[in-house]
């Protein structure tokens, strides 16, 4: 198969970060066993389709499987061999891959532009998406999270040019009310480890939280007291929240339980 050259790995079909961009079908399929990636398409096509989907392992894929059902399925074969479907069957199907997202891929690639578009940012910069792309890669544990952190990133200097309260500042008013939760909670997830590294005086440590190196922003947090039974807490709760994506309202009491 040949393919294109636009500056970006490409794979036989796209990843699943790719139905943030594409138009959503009835029916697909994923290919491959990646855990992360299945669990982020049955998230979302269930957000979608407005109601709980989740996939059905199957030894192959044929017309049978997908014509005359009315409820959305989500179908998941070892590889693209294994899909036997007509060309017109295919085209009402979205098929995705669950192969590993590397560095240069369309999958993360895909995932900063969803970013960008929470920031209601048209056209970012190619040489930025390109950087912070390269910044996540290699943590994308969770694709939901992943956005959320491309989003910190993309934000920039809007973070410390907001002026967030932190929870240990004022425990009930440091969730602003115009900013959507997730992304305020993610921030301070990583604003916690970040403090942790500095706290320790590890540089390196703090470099390897893909934050944006500022010596002055590293200087001010070693600087910065915080009971560390609080802060890893805190971290506690947020890293559970994280991986289960609960209520992130029931997160932020926590949170602001602890800093009580």
């Amino acid at each position: 198969m040949s393919v294109k050259k636009t500056g970006v790995i490409g794979v036989e079909y796209p990843t699943t970060p790719l139905l943030l961009e594409r138009t959503v079908k009835m029916h697909n399929i994923l290919i491959g066993n990646d855990t992360t990636q299945i669990r982020f398409a049955e998230q979302f096509l269930s957000t979608v389709h407005n109601t709980k989907i989740y996939h059905q392992e199957m030894p192959v894929v044929n017309d049978s499987h997908l014509l005359g059902k009315d409820e959305p399925q989500l179908y998941l074969v070892e590889r693209s061999g294994l899909i036997d479907i007509s060309p017109h069957v295919k085209t009402k199907t979205g098929i995705f891959s669950t192969d590993i997202i590397r560095k240069g891929s369309t999958g993360v690639h895909a995932i900063v532009r969803f970013a960008a578009q929470l920031l209601d940012i048209k056209k970012p910069d190619k040489i930025i998406t390109q950087k912070i792309a390269d910044e996540i890669v290699d943590d994308i544990y969770d694709i939901k999270a992943s956005i959320w952190w491309a989003a910190w990133l993309l934000s920039g200097s809007v973070v410390e040019k907001n002026k967030w309260v932190r929870p240990w500042e004022n425990w009930l008013t440091w969730m602003p009310r115009d900013e959507d939760p997730r992304y305020r909670l993610n921030s301070l997830y990583w604003e916690l480890v970040m403090w942790v590294f500095a706290a320790l005086g590890d540089e390196r440590g703090y470099k390897k939280t893909k934050g944006r190196w500022n010596q002055k922003k590293f200087e001010n947090l070693i600087q910065l007291a915080l009971p560390k039974d609080r802060v890893y807490s805190s971290l506690e709760v947020l890293s559970i929240w994280r991986e289960r994506q609960y209520d992130p309202y029931i997160c932020i009491m926590k949170i602001s339980q602890i800093w009580r």
